[in-house]
């Protein structure tokens, strides 16, 4: 097997049919199975999807165990040279698993951790494909709108960045397997982010790469797209583990303190009641788990 496909499912029902039937539309040339992690759905999605498609291994969670821990279940069934962690809410344009399979083994001399395509939004234009490792410097930059959007240009070429959002990770199924998948203690959110940073430890390149297209909409599993409280808390809880995790010392004290003084902005850039504010930034400044 070339390829274990991995998608997790959380009431994204005709999401998932959508992304399925670009993946067997488009995916060729290569040896591939499709998992299905499902994390306690309610939406029917367990007969709908099986009904269609039949090949695909569904594997039942019982409870809505995170994207992280769900991917990690996924990974114990897959017996594909690779795994290709894959949302739901993604539609392939081409044969993407192909020419990252391609890819893959075209570079095995280069220690590469993980690949990724420049994914592109709704109107196939380039859409956010890579972020930078958290820290103060870059959260000041994020917030000053130094980082931008690619253009269309930029993706018409490979780029080394510090991680490859979770939408399309494309990662050897035995460094998957020795690194442990990804850190069990983040439900989600910052999960890709904590797995890239110990690739970078490992001196382990990221890239993003030209080629495979993917359409990637975003927030399929939130009833609303956007920033409302509960998708700030869930972020936020796992920003604070990954803190307390990769930062020690005077480090850790002045990106605590940076942190708190860059969150305020939430009282001014959102919209949710005085009382949600102050809930959102009480912790942010008392860190809590």
């Amino acid at each position: 097997m070339d390829v274990s496909i991995i998608i997790v499912n959380y009431n994204t029902k005709q999401l998932l049919a959508d992304c399925l039937a670009t993946i067997f539309e488009k995916t060729k040339n290569v040896i591939f199975e499709v998992i299905v992690v499902d994390n306690a759905s309610t939406d029917g999605s367990e007969n709908y999807i099986k009904e269609r498609y039949p090949d695909v291994k569904w594997i039942n969670s019982g409870d809505n165990i995170g994207f992280g821990r769900a991917n990690n279940l996924g990974a114990k069934y897959a017996t594909g040279k690779y795994v290709f962690l894959l949302n739901s809410d993604t539609l392939l344009l081409n044969n993407a698993i192909c020419l990252f399979f391609d890819y893959a083994e075209g570079h095995q001399q280069e220690r590469i951790g993980a690949l990724g395509s420049w994914l592109l939004d709704k109107n196939k234009m380039p859409n956010n494909s890579f972020g930078f490792f958290p820290c103060a410097k870059n959260e000041i930059c994020y917030l000053w709108g130094k980082y931008k959007l690619p253009t269309e240009k930029d993706t018409t070429t490979e780029k080394n960045v510090d991680y490859i959002t979770g939408a399309d990770l494309f990662i050897e199924k035995r460094l998957f397997d020795e690194m442990d998948g990804f850190d069990k203690n983040i439900f989600m959110y910052y999960e890709e982010t904590d797995l890239q940073y110990r690739m970078s430890q490992r001196g382990m390149s990221r890239k993003v790469i030209p080629g495979p297209r993917i359409i990637h909409l975003e927030g399929g599993s939130f009833e609303n797209n956007g920033l409302s409280l509960k998708r700030f808390v869930m972020a936020q809880t796992s920003y604070n583990y990954y803190l307390r995790k990769n930062f020690h010392g005077l480090d850790y004290y002045f990106n605590r303190i940076m942190l708190c003084l860059i969150r305020l902005t939430i009282f001014v850039t959102t919209n949710w009641t005085i009382s949600e504010k102050f809930k959102a930034y009480k912790l942010v400044l008392f860190l809590k788990k």
